[in-house]
Protein backbone atom coordinates (compact mmCIF):
# COMPACT_ATOMS: atom_id res chain seq x y z
CA UNK A 1 0.00 0.00 0.00
CA UNK A 2 1.48 3.72 -1.04
CA UNK A 3 1.70 5.80 1.45
CA UNK A 4 0.84 9.56 1.74
CA UNK A 5 1.96 12.25 4.20
CA UNK A 6 0.03 15.12 4.38
CA UNK A 7 1.52 18.45 5.80
CA UNK A 8 -0.93 20.75 7.29
CA UNK A 9 -1.55 22.71 10.97
CA UNK A 10 -4.41 22.63 13.48
CA UNK A 11 -4.88 25.91 15.40
CA UNK A 12 -4.21 28.60 12.50
CA UNK A 13 -7.61 28.37 11.35
CA UNK A 14 -9.66 25.32 10.53
CA UNK A 15 -9.15 25.70 6.86
CA UNK A 16 -6.28 23.87 6.48
CA UNK A 17 -7.20 20.86 8.82
CA UNK A 18 -10.29 20.39 7.05
CA UNK A 19 -9.05 20.37 3.25
CA UNK A 20 -6.52 17.67 5.07
CA UNK A 21 -9.08 15.78 6.30
CA UNK A 22 -11.20 15.92 2.67
CA UNK A 23 -7.82 15.19 1.19
CA UNK A 24 -7.06 12.05 3.44
CA UNK A 25 -10.63 11.02 2.93
CA UNK A 26 -10.40 10.57 -0.77
CA UNK A 27 -7.16 8.94 -0.47
CA UNK A 28 -7.96 6.25 1.46
CA UNK A 29 -11.10 5.46 -0.14
CA UNK A 30 -8.73 4.94 -2.93
CA UNK A 31 -6.96 2.54 -1.00
CA UNK A 32 -3.42 4.94 0.00
CA UNK A 33 -2.34 4.55 3.33
CA UNK A 34 -2.49 8.61 5.06
CA UNK A 35 -0.69 10.29 7.21
CA UNK A 36 -1.27 13.70 8.52
CA UNK A 37 1.43 15.87 10.41
CA UNK A 38 0.93 18.92 11.74
CA UNK A 39 4.15 20.52 11.21
CA UNK A 40 4.42 23.51 13.16
CA UNK A 41 4.93 21.57 16.65
CA UNK A 42 7.82 20.24 14.54
CA UNK A 43 9.87 23.30 14.47
CA UNK A 44 10.17 22.71 18.37
CA UNK A 45 9.01 25.55 20.82
CA UNK A 46 9.12 28.36 18.56
CA UNK A 47 6.47 26.50 16.29
CA UNK A 48 4.56 25.80 18.56
CA UNK A 49 4.20 29.36 19.77
CA UNK A 50 4.00 30.66 15.99
CA UNK A 51 0.58 28.31 15.54
CA UNK A 52 -0.19 29.33 19.07
CA UNK A 53 0.19 33.01 18.40
CA UNK A 54 -2.06 32.88 15.45
CA UNK A 55 -6.29 33.11 16.68
CA UNK A 56 -4.51 35.73 19.37
CA UNK A 57 -2.91 37.62 16.78
CA UNK A 58 -5.64 37.77 14.02
CA UNK A 59 -8.02 38.26 17.04
CA UNK A 60 -6.74 40.79 19.62
CA UNK A 61 -3.25 42.06 17.64
CA UNK A 62 -4.57 42.72 13.75
CA UNK A 63 -2.14 45.31 13.11
CA UNK A 64 0.69 42.97 14.38
CA UNK A 65 -0.53 40.19 12.24
CA UNK A 66 -0.59 42.35 9.12
CA UNK A 67 2.86 43.56 9.50
CA UNK A 68 4.20 40.18 10.30
CA UNK A 69 2.07 39.16 6.86
CA UNK A 70 2.91 41.85 4.86
CA UNK A 71 6.77 40.88 5.96
CA UNK A 72 5.99 37.13 4.85
CA UNK A 73 4.45 38.56 1.35
CA UNK A 74 7.92 40.94 0.43
CA UNK A 75 10.31 38.53 1.79
CA UNK A 76 9.04 34.78 1.29
CA UNK A 77 12.43 33.39 0.93
CA UNK A 78 13.69 34.53 4.12
CA UNK A 79 10.37 33.20 5.74
CA UNK A 80 11.04 29.37 3.93
CA UNK A 81 14.62 29.42 4.84
CA UNK A 82 13.96 30.41 8.36
CA UNK A 83 11.21 27.59 8.60
CA UNK A 84 13.48 24.83 6.76
CA UNK A 85 16.36 25.04 9.44
CA UNK A 86 13.48 25.25 12.41
CA UNK A 87 11.70 21.90 10.39
CA UNK A 88 14.32 19.61 8.76
CA UNK A 89 15.21 17.44 11.71
CA UNK A 90 12.03 16.68 12.85
CA UNK A 91 10.34 16.45 9.23
CA UNK A 92 13.29 14.08 8.33
CA UNK A 93 12.68 11.92 11.29
CA UNK A 94 9.08 12.14 10.09
CA UNK A 95 9.70 11.10 6.71
CA UNK A 96 12.41 8.58 7.71
CA UNK A 97 10.01 6.54 9.98
CA UNK A 98 6.40 6.41 7.58
CA UNK A 99 8.62 6.11 3.93
CA UNK A 100 6.09 8.27 2.19
CA UNK A 101 5.76 7.75 -1.63
CA UNK A 102 4.30 11.32 -1.79
CA UNK A 103 4.07 14.51 0.34
CA UNK A 104 1.19 17.10 0.16
CA UNK A 105 1.67 20.24 1.84
CA UNK A 106 -2.19 22.42 2.44
CA UNK A 107 -0.36 24.97 4.61
CA UNK A 108 1.30 27.63 2.77
CA UNK A 109 4.46 27.69 5.04
CA UNK A 110 5.30 24.45 4.44
CA UNK A 111 6.27 24.90 0.51
CA UNK A 112 9.59 25.92 -0.57
CA UNK A 113 11.31 24.90 2.54
CA UNK A 114 9.98 21.33 2.03
CA UNK A 115 10.72 20.86 -1.77
CA UNK A 116 14.28 22.40 -0.71
CA UNK A 117 14.55 19.92 2.14
CA UNK A 118 13.70 16.87 -0.63
CA UNK A 119 16.10 18.04 -2.86
CA UNK A 120 18.66 18.88 -0.28
CA UNK A 121 19.13 15.62 1.32
CA UNK A 122 18.72 13.95 -1.98
CA UNK A 123 14.88 12.17 -1.43
CA UNK A 124 13.10 11.18 -4.17
CA UNK A 125 9.32 11.86 -3.35
CA UNK A 126 7.15 13.56 -5.33
CA UNK A 127 5.58 16.92 -3.35
CA UNK A 128 2.60 18.78 -4.28
CA UNK A 129 1.02 21.60 -3.23
CA UNK A 130 -2.76 22.43 -2.44
CA UNK A 131 -3.76 26.27 -2.82
CA UNK A 132 -6.64 27.20 -0.58
CA UNK A 133 -6.50 30.20 -1.15
CA UNK A 134 -9.65 31.76 -3.74
CA UNK A 135 -8.31 34.64 -5.09
CA UNK A 136 -4.90 36.13 -4.16
CA UNK A 137 -3.09 33.96 -2.60
CA UNK A 138 0.08 35.14 -0.44
CA UNK A 139 3.40 34.82 -2.10
CA UNK A 140 4.50 31.95 0.28
CA UNK A 141 1.99 29.83 -1.48
CA UNK A 142 4.07 29.74 -4.28
CA UNK A 143 7.18 27.12 -5.37
CA UNK A 144 7.62 26.32 -8.38
CA UNK A 145 10.08 23.48 -7.79
CA UNK A 146 6.68 21.60 -6.45
CA UNK A 147 5.45 18.48 -8.88
CA UNK A 148 2.30 19.56 -9.13
CA UNK A 149 0.41 22.56 -7.57
CA UNK A 150 -3.42 22.25 -7.11
CA UNK A 151 -5.31 25.19 -7.13
CA UNK A 152 -9.33 25.94 -6.60
CA UNK A 153 -10.06 28.88 -9.33
CA UNK A 154 -8.87 29.52 -12.31
CA UNK A 155 -8.33 33.02 -11.38
CA UNK A 156 -4.81 31.65 -9.25
CA UNK A 157 -4.22 29.57 -12.26
CA UNK A 158 -3.89 32.52 -14.32
CA UNK A 159 -1.75 34.68 -11.73
CA UNK A 160 0.80 31.82 -11.43
CA UNK A 161 1.28 31.42 -15.10
CA UNK A 162 2.09 35.12 -15.61
CA UNK A 163 4.34 34.60 -12.64
CA UNK A 164 6.57 31.95 -14.82
CA UNK A 165 5.24 28.48 -13.69
CA UNK A 166 5.40 25.99 -15.61
CA UNK A 167 1.45 25.32 -16.88
CA UNK A 168 2.21 21.62 -16.84
CA UNK A 169 2.31 22.27 -12.94
CA UNK A 170 -0.51 24.07 -12.01
CA UNK A 171 -3.92 22.35 -12.34
CA UNK A 172 -7.40 23.91 -11.39
CA UNK A 173 -8.35 21.72 -9.05
CA UNK A 174 -11.55 23.11 -6.96
CA UNK A 175 -11.45 23.51 -2.98
CA UNK A 176 -11.04 20.50 -1.13
CA UNK A 177 -14.62 20.10 0.50
CA UNK A 178 -15.85 17.51 3.18
CA UNK A 179 -17.92 14.34 2.15
CA UNK A 180 -21.04 15.27 4.35
CA UNK A 181 -21.73 18.87 2.65
CA UNK A 182 -24.98 18.10 1.07
CA UNK A 183 -25.35 19.75 -2.63
CA UNK A 184 -28.66 20.62 -3.51
CA UNK A 185 -30.66 20.52 -6.76
CA UNK A 186 -33.28 22.83 -5.39
CA UNK A 187 -33.33 26.05 -4.48
CA UNK A 188 -33.84 26.62 -0.29
CA UNK A 189 -37.13 27.76 0.35
CA UNK A 190 -37.33 31.26 2.14
CA UNK A 191 -39.61 30.78 5.13
CA UNK A 192 -40.13 32.53 8.96
CA UNK A 193 -37.90 31.99 10.99
CA UNK A 194 -35.00 32.73 8.82
CA UNK A 195 -32.22 30.63 10.12
CA UNK A 196 -28.97 32.54 10.36
CA UNK A 197 -25.75 30.61 10.99
CA UNK A 198 -23.01 32.82 12.39
CA UNK A 199 -19.49 31.63 11.94
CA UNK A 200 -16.78 34.25 13.18
CA UNK A 201 -18.32 37.14 11.36
CA UNK A 202 -15.42 38.67 11.94
CA UNK A 203 -11.56 38.74 14.19
CA UNK A 204 -12.96 41.60 16.56
CA UNK A 205 -14.32 40.96 19.49
CA UNK A 206 -16.72 43.94 19.47
CA UNK A 207 -17.40 44.02 15.88
CA UNK A 208 -19.28 40.40 16.39
CA UNK A 209 -21.19 41.31 19.62
CA UNK A 210 -22.60 44.14 17.68
CA UNK A 211 -23.22 41.94 14.49
CA UNK A 212 -25.08 39.81 17.20
CA UNK A 213 -27.06 42.40 18.90
CA UNK A 214 -28.15 43.74 15.24
CA UNK A 215 -29.15 40.76 13.61
CA UNK A 216 -31.00 39.59 16.92
CA UNK A 217 -33.08 43.03 16.59
CA UNK A 218 -34.90 41.15 13.78
CA UNK A 219 -38.00 39.30 14.90
CA UNK A 220 -38.19 36.81 12.41
CA UNK A 221 -34.42 35.05 12.50
CA UNK A 222 -33.27 32.36 14.89
CA UNK A 223 -29.23 32.49 14.71
CA UNK A 224 -26.51 29.94 15.76
CA UNK A 225 -23.03 31.31 16.36
CA UNK A 226 -19.93 28.90 15.78
CA UNK A 227 -16.98 30.44 17.64
CA UNK A 228 -14.60 27.87 16.37
CA UNK A 229 -11.14 28.18 18.05
CA UNK A 230 -12.14 31.47 19.58
CA UNK A 231 -12.93 30.96 23.04
CA UNK A 232 -12.62 34.40 24.15
CA UNK A 233 -15.43 34.74 21.76
CA UNK A 234 -17.48 31.71 23.16
CA UNK A 235 -17.11 32.86 26.51
CA UNK A 236 -17.95 36.50 26.02
CA UNK A 237 -21.20 35.37 24.23
CA UNK A 238 -21.98 32.76 27.04
CA UNK A 239 -21.48 35.03 29.51
CA UNK A 240 -24.18 37.45 28.07
CA UNK A 241 -26.72 35.00 27.35
CA UNK A 242 -26.17 33.69 30.93
CA UNK A 243 -26.77 37.17 31.92
CA UNK A 244 -30.01 37.80 29.93
CA UNK A 245 -27.94 40.37 27.25
CA UNK A 246 -28.95 38.04 24.64
CA UNK A 247 -32.02 36.97 23.22
CA UNK A 248 -33.23 33.13 23.40
CA UNK A 249 -33.20 33.17 19.76
CA UNK A 250 -29.51 32.93 19.66
CA UNK A 251 -27.69 29.17 20.57
CA UNK A 252 -23.79 29.59 21.03
CA UNK A 253 -21.52 26.71 20.13
CA UNK A 254 -17.66 26.30 20.30
CA UNK A 255 -16.02 24.43 17.37
CA UNK A 256 -18.32 22.17 15.80
CA UNK A 257 -17.42 19.05 13.54
CA UNK A 258 -21.21 19.07 12.27
CA UNK A 259 -20.90 22.35 10.35
CA UNK A 260 -22.45 20.27 7.46
CA UNK A 261 -25.63 19.65 9.56
CA UNK A 262 -25.90 23.50 10.55
CA UNK A 263 -25.65 24.52 6.82
CA UNK A 264 -28.06 22.45 5.59
CA UNK A 265 -30.47 24.12 8.12
CA UNK A 266 -29.70 28.02 7.10
CA UNK A 267 -30.60 30.25 4.74
CA UNK A 268 -27.69 32.58 5.27
CA UNK A 269 -24.26 32.50 6.77
CA UNK A 270 -22.46 35.45 8.39
CA UNK A 271 -18.89 34.82 7.85
CA UNK A 272 -15.41 36.53 7.48
CA UNK A 273 -13.72 36.04 4.04
CA UNK A 274 -11.96 32.73 5.15
CA UNK A 275 -12.15 29.98 2.12
CA UNK A 276 -13.07 27.04 3.60
CA UNK A 277 -16.26 28.65 5.45
CA UNK A 278 -17.34 30.42 1.82
CA UNK A 279 -17.19 27.06 -0.38
CA UNK A 280 -19.02 25.03 1.84
CA UNK A 281 -21.77 27.48 2.35
CA UNK A 282 -22.14 28.04 -1.52
CA UNK A 283 -21.91 23.71 -1.98
CA UNK A 284 -24.91 23.46 0.73
CA UNK A 285 -27.02 25.98 -0.77
CA UNK A 286 -26.34 28.62 1.33
CA UNK A 287 -26.62 32.38 0.55
CA UNK A 288 -23.35 34.29 1.83
CA UNK A 289 -22.96 37.59 3.77
CA UNK A 290 -18.96 37.97 4.18
CA UNK A 291 -18.63 40.47 7.62
CA UNK A 292 -15.00 40.89 7.71
CA UNK A 293 -11.97 39.61 6.94
CA UNK A 294 -7.85 38.42 8.17
CA UNK A 295 -5.97 42.04 6.92
CA UNK A 296 -3.79 40.84 4.39
CA UNK A 297 -4.92 37.22 4.02
CA UNK A 298 -8.63 37.49 2.92
CA UNK A 299 -9.04 40.86 1.57
CA UNK A 300 -10.44 40.19 -1.97
CA UNK A 301 -12.13 36.69 -0.90
CA UNK A 302 -15.62 38.73 -0.83
CA UNK A 303 -15.66 38.89 -4.58
CA UNK A 304 -15.66 35.34 -5.38
CA UNK A 305 -19.06 35.48 -3.20
CA UNK A 306 -20.24 38.99 -4.78
CA UNK A 307 -19.26 38.56 -8.62
CA UNK A 308 -21.17 35.07 -8.60
CA UNK A 309 -23.86 36.25 -6.80
CA UNK A 310 -23.91 33.96 -4.21
CA UNK A 311 -24.46 36.81 -1.30
CA UNK A 312 -23.10 40.37 -0.50
CA UNK A 313 -20.26 41.99 1.66
CA UNK A 314 -21.15 44.11 4.74
CA UNK A 315 -18.41 44.54 7.07
CA UNK A 316 -20.17 47.56 9.36
CA UNK A 317 -22.18 46.22 12.32
CA UNK A 318 -23.98 49.69 12.20
CA UNK A 319 -25.38 48.91 8.59
CA UNK A 320 -26.02 45.01 8.98
CA UNK A 321 -29.75 45.60 10.24
CA UNK A 322 -30.69 47.37 7.13
CA UNK A 323 -28.73 45.21 4.89
CA UNK A 324 -30.42 41.75 6.40
CA UNK A 325 -33.84 43.43 6.12
CA UNK A 326 -33.38 44.39 2.27
CA UNK A 327 -31.85 41.50 1.21
CA UNK A 328 -34.58 38.96 3.09
CA UNK A 329 -37.66 40.85 2.10
CA UNK A 330 -36.47 42.37 -2.05
CA UNK A 331 -35.43 39.84 -3.28
CA UNK A 332 -31.87 39.45 -2.75
CA UNK A 333 -31.93 36.33 -0.72
CA UNK A 334 -34.05 34.33 -3.15
CA UNK A 335 -31.31 35.54 -6.15
CA UNK A 336 -28.43 34.14 -4.06
CA UNK A 337 -30.33 30.96 -2.98
CA UNK A 338 -31.00 30.16 -6.54
CA UNK A 339 -27.44 31.33 -7.82
CA UNK A 340 -26.20 28.42 -5.30
CA UNK A 341 -27.78 25.54 -6.95
CA UNK A 342 -25.64 26.90 -10.58
CA UNK A 343 -22.30 26.63 -9.19
CA UNK A 344 -19.55 24.79 -10.77
CA UNK A 345 -17.60 24.08 -7.61
CA UNK A 346 -15.70 21.04 -8.04
CA UNK A 347 -14.19 19.14 -4.72
CA UNK A 348 -10.53 19.57 -5.17
CA UNK A 349 -10.25 16.46 -2.71
CA UNK A 350 -11.54 14.34 -5.13
CA UNK A 351 -9.83 15.87 -8.02
CA UNK A 352 -6.72 15.74 -6.05
CA UNK A 353 -7.19 11.92 -5.34
CA UNK A 354 -7.73 10.48 -8.83
CA UNK A 355 -4.34 12.92 -10.02
CA UNK A 356 -2.74 11.04 -7.05
CA UNK A 357 -4.24 7.61 -8.87
CA UNK A 358 -2.81 7.79 -12.05
CA UNK A 359 0.66 9.26 -11.12
CA UNK A 360 1.56 7.89 -7.74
Amino acid sequence: MKRVLILTSVKTGSGHKSSANAIQKKLEDAGYDCRQIDVFPLMGKIGITMEDSYIPLTTGKPFVYFLCQRFSQYFPDIIHEMMYRRVKDGLLKEIGDYQPDLIISVQCMFTKSISYLLRKNRLDIPFYVGVIDLIDPPSVWKDKKADMTFVPTETIREKYLRNGFDPERVVVSGFPVRDDIIIRNTAKQIKEPIRILMVNPSTDLKKNIRFVKEVLRMENVEVRFACGLDTVLYETLMKMKENGELSDRIEIHEFVSNINEFLEDSHIVMTKAGPNAIIESIRSGTAVIICGHIEGQENHNYKYIVNNGYGLKCEDPEKIYDVLNDFIHNGGLKKCLGNTITHSIGNGAEFIADYVKEHI
